[in-house]
């Protein structure tokens, strides 16, 4: 259908009510001059939180209404107060409407499905990266280099350069710039692997972050010096000493959540706080309640198992790195990489510390979650689970445990989690974009092992509750693409229905961060949140899901984004 939606007689269209609303189409400043940026982007944060304590009422009309609650159908929605009220046909709710004097929006055919839910994203480091030099579409280090320079020779004095979504594997040269290679830059420079999993530095960032062969991940050249290569422990404290300001990180982590209303996304899972002086948690804390979206915020590192704020969040854990990434060959698997020194990757902390951080979220009832990708990352943490489990049994019934991506489980671990009851933040673009014969992952792991790579479909079939999200930056904040991808992966044998995937960012989506009771579905007392698209993503052609548009985004019942009509 049209990407418009029209004026009926009696009725208004979306542009009208967001007219009325005082919502204005504003082109984001983030990457321009500082200072502004940020005094604009707080003002926003101001203006959401407005809009939340005046707004909620909408009636939606002649639409494809799928409230993903079972497989039925209306043609109309009634929301009031910010929650669903009512659903049904369209003289219903035209009535209901003017009863209560709330403008009716006329769909003109367009689908309405609950708002989508990111189970996984980083808002910090997405909104980094949109002010970062792109290395993805690097093809060697010659021009990895050339567009730092570039840059070194028009960007204000004293900024340091950030080159970030490096993929080595894409490089002609299948390795990352070295330290020596980068020496004729004139100023601190440094640049993110595409996984975050490691970062590449020059001399003078070296220097300027403390650096030194003692912290842990500094990585050593032939010649037994630094090469830049700074992973682990090293990464972090290179990620948190970039000079940034707290207005900066809230302005970064503002705007990703501006990014995704326009994707339609109205609920995301945050993955924050690397390491202790991260303040992109505190922050989120702070604003959470006037923020673009809504935000389930996991603290990614593992602090004191009295840490106050973990009873704030109500989780203990998060994106916390038990294991790595493919690229890097960092991920833990139990046969060795087939392109390595012979690793097999490894894990950052003990199966003893493992369990000891596993129990104490436990026995407080606090949500658990961990980043494994390998078969060993993935193992060691369901070993954890499950142990603490059998010393608990009292806690079965309130345990609230998940895994992050759970990319190449075997068929005995993914059965072990369904048992548990685990929740999995899985990111189903991973293999579409990175996934195939001639990828970084066939690379790494070999054909058997490729193709066994994130199987949606056996994990699905022994019951798992599976939450899509992107990862973002690592993949784009795009959740019809991560429908798209759960649907077209490189191998038929993983894929999904159109059906299943929605539900992994809609309402399973809500219950992988226990929300289900309130949001996920368009039924009466759930919070109206909705996505209006030009086209129904199960009944398109399942290879065009990606190219459907989001005509808006209503959050609580207000319209907080609007598609510009062309």
């Amino acid at each position: 259908m049209s990407a418009k939606l029209f004026r009926n007689k009696g009725n208004v269209s979306i542009a009208d009510l967001k007219s009325t609303a005082g919502l204005r189409s504003e082109s984001c400043c983030y990457g321009r001059n500082k200072n502004d940026a940020s005094n604009i982007q707080i003002r926003k944060i101001r203006r959401y939180k407005e809009r939340s304590e005046t707004m909620g009422q909408i009636a939606l009309i002649h639409g494809n209404i799928i409230p993903m609650d079972g497989r039925k159908r209306y043609s109309a929605v009634l929301a009031q107060d910010g929650k669903i009220t009512a659903i049904g046909g369209d003289a219903e709710i035209k009535e209901l409407a003017e009863q209560n004097k709330i403008e009716v929006i006329d769909l003109k055919g367009a689908t309405v499905l609950p708002g989508f839910h990111d189970c996984h994203a980083h808002l910090s480091l997405t909104g980094f990266d949109a002010q970062g030099i792109n290395m993805y579409d690097a093809g060697d280090i010659a021009e990895v280099v050339s567009r730092l320079k570039e840059a070194d020779e028009t960007w204000p004095e004293g900024r340091w350069l950030y080159g970030m979504r490096l993929d080595e594997g894409l490089l002609d040269e299948k390795r990352p710039p070295t330290m020596e290679e980068l020496a004729e830059l004139k100023r601190p420079a440094l640049i993110s692997d595409r996984g975050g999993h490691y970062v590449i530095v020059n001399q003078m960032a070296y220097d300027a972050l403390g650096m030194s062969p003692e912290v842990e991940g500094v990585r050593m050249g032939p010649d037994g010096k630094p090469n830049g290569r700074l992973q682990d422990r090293a990464n972090k404290v290179a990620r948190n000493g970039f000079p940034r300001s707290r207005e900066e990180v809230l302005e970064a982590m503002v705007y990703t959540g501006q990014e995704a209303l326009k994707k339609g996304i109205t609920t995301i899972h945050a993955q924050e706080g690397f390491t202790e002086d991260d303040p992109a948690v505190p922050l989120l804390i702070e604003h959470m309640e006037d923020f673009p979206v809504d935000l389930v915020i996991y603290w990614c590192m593992m602090p004191d198992y009295d840490e106050p704020m973990a009873e704030k969040l109500g989780i203990l854990g998060g994106d916390i790195l038990l294991d790595g990434s493919i690229g890097s060959r960092t991920a833990a698997f139990f046969q060795p990489y087939v392109d390595g020194d012979g690793g097999c990757g490894y894990l950052n902390f003990s199966e003893q510390e493992v369990y000891d951080f596993v129990e104490a979220g436990i026995v407080r009832d606090l949500a658990m979650s961990f980043h494994v990708i390998g078969e060993r990352g993935i193992h060691t943490a369901l070993d954890a689970y499950e142990k603490v489990m059998d010393q608990h049994p009292e806690k079965i019934d309130t345990a609230k445990l998940r895994l992050e991506h759970f990319g190449w489980p075997s068929q005995e671990d993914i059965d072990r989690a369904a048992r548990l009851g685990v929740r999995i933040s899985t990111q189903p673009a991973f293999t579409y974009l990175r996934g195939g014969p001639e990828s970084v992952y066939r690379s790494r792991l070999g054909e058997e092992r490729e193709k066994a790579g994130y199987p949606l479909r056996l994990m699905l079939d022994a019951g798992l509750c599976l939450g899509g999200g992107s990862d973002s930056d690592i993949t784009p904040l795009d959740a019809l693409l991560g429908i798209h991808a759960a649907v077209n992966p490189p191998y038929p044998e993983n894929a999904v229905t159109p059906y299943e995937a929605v539900r992994m960012y809609t309402s399973e989506g809500a219950r992988c961060g226990w929300e289900d009771d309130r949001k996920g579905k368009l039924i009466p007392g759930m919070q109206a949140d909705m996505v209006i698209l030009d086209q129904d993503p199960m009944q398109v052609n399942p290879q065009t899901i990606k190219d459907i548009q989001v005509l808006a985004t209503i959050r609580k019942g207000s319209v907080v984004y609007k598609k510009e009509e062309s």
